[in-house]
């Protein structure tokens, strides 16, 4: 009994369910040379790409940052002058790498560096770009419209100088073409001279001609240093901590000329560098500045108080006050210097107290505090220090809120409170001193009141003219000490590596992306061949026979090369070929009626599967192994069996079913002594007509009495009801279907038929199979109990 549709579907499906590497590796074979093809595709457009892609090459160097610099203090720590000044706080490595990526310090490096122009040059199909010994130097350039920036400028010389032009992209020209988008163009026909300014509605340059040239040479501006900060520096620059356990910085720059990329890098070290001795000096020039200011002052001032004491010493005839006028012009004299030096003191006092509530880190401020001998405040610091790296420890291994890191951050505060408050007090002290001097200065000044006018008015002359002579000198060692200072300022920074670019590029790979191209190729081929199989709904094989139906395969015929196969069983008896029908004979064999004749009925769906040909090969084979045979061409409509064994068909079939015959007419001699064979005749105009006439059941059981086998080639099944009606008188019905040419729906609708028709004895052929040879006809059962 057949299967149900349901049976059948749930076959398919759990077969669908399942992979079968045979069938793909056979779908690779039969689509290789597409999957090849689509490698050599992919391969070919990477290489292609990866020539025109320029290589990009990478350029570093390392920079130290310096532990807690405190150069300068340490320098000037017994100066309170200079600590006056003092800009104090240590800097964090996270800190100096984002001011190495600001536009501040690239400007710099961007000074040095020329971004503004690259040059190009044809170069074997490509265009490489120039950056040493180039022909041209663009200089005074200067932008109208930023729509010119970065496009690509053609430089064409002349004889008398030279042509520009503008290459407008694909995209600028489909923005123009799709959103009448206007394209940028320059007079082509102008003549430019060189060496003097050119004008145009976008710029205005010069350029300079170096050597001679012949070629065309390209160009493209890049405007100011934030155009090109922003649309290529920042794009290639990389600032990143070498170690985070060393206070290493690693300046990184990529470009496709190596020794720009060096040449850059070490501009932005150098920059950096030179930035930070800049800040650095910025105290020393404060401080420079303003002793010139009061050298200024105090000289005049001494100047004025030398000429009063020279001219009061003329004209009063006074050579030197007495000794007791002497002790008070000393006396007044330091104590008009110690209120000075602490007016000083109050203003780095202001300036510690100011940077106390403005920083965490109050470790620079030690310097300073013992130039105020302020003992107490230099023991917190040291304190404060310790808690600070109990902090640092705690806070890596532990959150915010453990117990231990909250007391150590409340002391922390507690520290930071005395010493601010510390500090207010030196304050008040310093200004105590200073009330009981200026008391002092008054005392001083009574006391001068009860000497004669004379001394009294000398010794002022000559106090002020003490006091002047001693500022003065003291700001001019100031002033010696603080330019060495700055000669002598070093950064706290240093180059470890200046920029160095390796020989290979960073990109692009180009073994990996041909690999990679490869891959893609071979997936992409394969993924290509697996849809078009998938598209195609041919019958590839007897696997998708056995999914669709089951129906017996009673034998598979292999592909042959030649175009026009004919009667192969004899021509190469020992061939593959052959020896499939020699397995389809065995198979049917098996399903032969002892001692009766058996008839057997060969069709198709379709026209072009191959059934004549395989009924002609079938008869022969049966023959060859002795058995009386007859073959007969009931296809009346296109009739080509007569033509295998070269039989004229001017009567057959036809003439007989006609009545104009018998059956001894009809019935032809083959140069095979066991093989006869009935043609179909001359093609008559009413094939299924004849092919009902009461004539034909008495030829078949005339031949049932003369032949072991009848085979009866047929019209095909799916174009005519002719076979339908002539397989009530076979024993077998063999349908053939062809690889690669039938679809998969023909089995679906000899399944309909066979239903439709409570059609039994049916058994399938597979013709034109690419299945390798040794399992041809072998393997696929014989058929037995198929009557219903």
């Amino acid at each position: 009994m057949y299967r149900t549709n349901n049976e059948q579907h749930a076959n398919q499906q759990s077969s669908d369910n399942k992979i079968d590497l045979k069938e793909v590796f056979k779908t690779i074979r039969d689509y290789k040379w597409l999957i090849m093809i689509m490698t050599f595709l992919a391969l070919f457009l990477m290489a292609v790409t990866l020539y025109f892609k320029p290589s990009i090459y990478s350029s570093h160097a390392i920079i130290e940052i310096k532990a807690s610099g405190k150069q300068n203090s340490n320098m000037n720590g017994n100066d309170f002058l200079a600590n006056a000044f003092a800009a104090y706080g240590k800097e964090q490595i996270d800190k100096e790498i984002e001011i190495l990526k600001t536009f501040y310090i690239n400007n710099q490096a961007l000074n040095k560096v020329d971004f503004k122009t690259k040059y190009y040059i044809d170069n074997k199909y490509k265009q490489s770009e120039l950056y040493n010994n180039v022909p041209i130097k663009i200089t005074q350039i200067n932008t109208f419209n930023n729509a010119i920036l970065g496009k690509k400028i053609t430089l064409i010389p002349q004889e008398e100088g030279f042509k520009l032009t503008i290459q407008n992209s694909l995209e600028a020209k489909a923005n123009n073409l799709l959103f009448s988008e206007e394209l940028l163009t320059l007079d082509s026909t102008t003549i430019h001279p060189y060496n003097k300014e050119i004008k145009t509605p976008y710029f205005s340059l010069t350029i300079n001609k170096n050597t001679e040239f012949k070629h065309p040479i390209y160009f493209k501006i890049y405007g100011d240093n934030r155009y090109v900060y922003e649309k290529i520096v920042q794009l290639n620059l990389n600032i990143s901590q070498v170690n985070k356990n060393a206070p290493l910085i690693k300046i990184e720059y990529q470009d496709n000329i190596p020794a720009r990329a060096d040449a850059y890098v070490n501009a932005i070290a150098e920059s950096f560098i030179a930035e930070s001795i800049n800040t650095k000096n910025e105290q020393n020039d404060k401080i420079l500045s303003f002793i010139e200011e009061q050298l200024q002052v105090t000289k005049e001032r001494l100047k004025e108080s030398e000429d009063k004491l020279e001219k009061y010493k003329i004209s009063e005839d006074v050579i030197q006050p007495s000794l007791q006028a002497e002790m008070f012009i000393k006396e007044s004299s330091n104590v008009e210097i110690e209120l000075s030096e602490n007016k000083l003191k109050e203003r780095l006092i202001e300036n510690l107290i100011s940077f106390v509530k403005h920083n965490n880190n109050l470790d620079a401020i030690a310097p300073s505090l013992m130039e105020l001998q302020d003992k107490p405040t230099l023991e917190l610091i040291s304190s404060l220090q310790r808690l600070q790296l109990e902090e640092d420890e705690l806070s890596a291994e532990y959150t915010n809120q453990f117990p231990k890191l909250l007391s150590v951050r409340k002391q922390i505060g507690n520290i930071k409170q005395k010493i601010s408050l510390n500090l207010t007090n030196l304050k008040s002290s310093i200004a105590h001193k200073n009330i009981n001097l200026i008391q002092q200065q008054k005392s001083y000044e009574e006391r001068l009141r009860t000497l004669p006018t004379q001394e009294k008015k000398l010794i002022n002359i000559k106090r002020d003219y003490e006091v002047g002579s001693k500022m003065y000198a003291y700001l001019l060692e100031k002033r010696a000490e603080n330019e060495i200072i700055k000669v002598a300022t070093l950064s706290d920074y240093k180059i470890i590596d200046r920029a160095y670019s390796a020989s290979n590029p960073v990109s692009p790979k180009r073994t990996l992306m041909m690999l990679i191209a490869t891959i893609v190729g071979l997936i992409l081929g394969m993924l290509i061949a697996f849809l078009l199989k998938a598209m195609n709904n041919k019958i590839h094989n007897k696997q998708d026979i056995e999914n669709l139906t089951s129906l017996p395969i009673y034998g598979i015929i292999p592909q042959l090369k030649q175009k026009s196969v004919k009667l192969e069983v004899y021509n190469a008896p020992k061939s593959p070929f052959a020896e499939s029908y020699r397995s389809l004979r065995t198979n049917l064999q098996f399903v032969k009626k002892k001692d009766q004749a058996n008839v057997i009925v060969i069709t198709s769906t379709v026209p072009g599967e191959g059934k004549t040909t395989t009924t002609a090969n079938l008869c022969s084979v049966f023959q060859m192994a002795g058995y009386k045979s007859i073959v007969i061409n009931l296809d009346l409509r296109k009739p080509t069996l007569h033509t295998y064994f070269d039989i004229k068909h001017h009567r057959g079939m036809s003439t007989y079913l006609s009545g104009k015959d018998e059956i001894s007419d009809i019935i032809f001699s083959t140069e095979h002594s066991n093989l006869d064979i009935i043609v179909a005749g001359p093609i008559p105009p009413n094939p299924s007509e004849l092919i009902l006439s009461e004539r034909l059941p008495k030829l078949l059981d005339t031949l049932k009495e003369r032949y072991d086998y009848i085979f009866i080639d047929t019209a095909p099944i799916g174009l005519v009801t002719d076979t339908i009606y002539l397989m009530q008188y076979a024993d077998l019905t063999l349908v053939v279907f062809r690889e690669n040419h039938a679809e998969k729906s023909f089995i679906t609708d000899l399944n309909g038929l066979i239903e439709k028709n409570n059609l039994s004895r049916i058994g399938v052929i597979l013709n034109g199979s690419q299945t390798s040879s040794g399992s041809y006809g072998y393997g696929y059962g014989y058929g037995y109990g198929y009557e219903k």
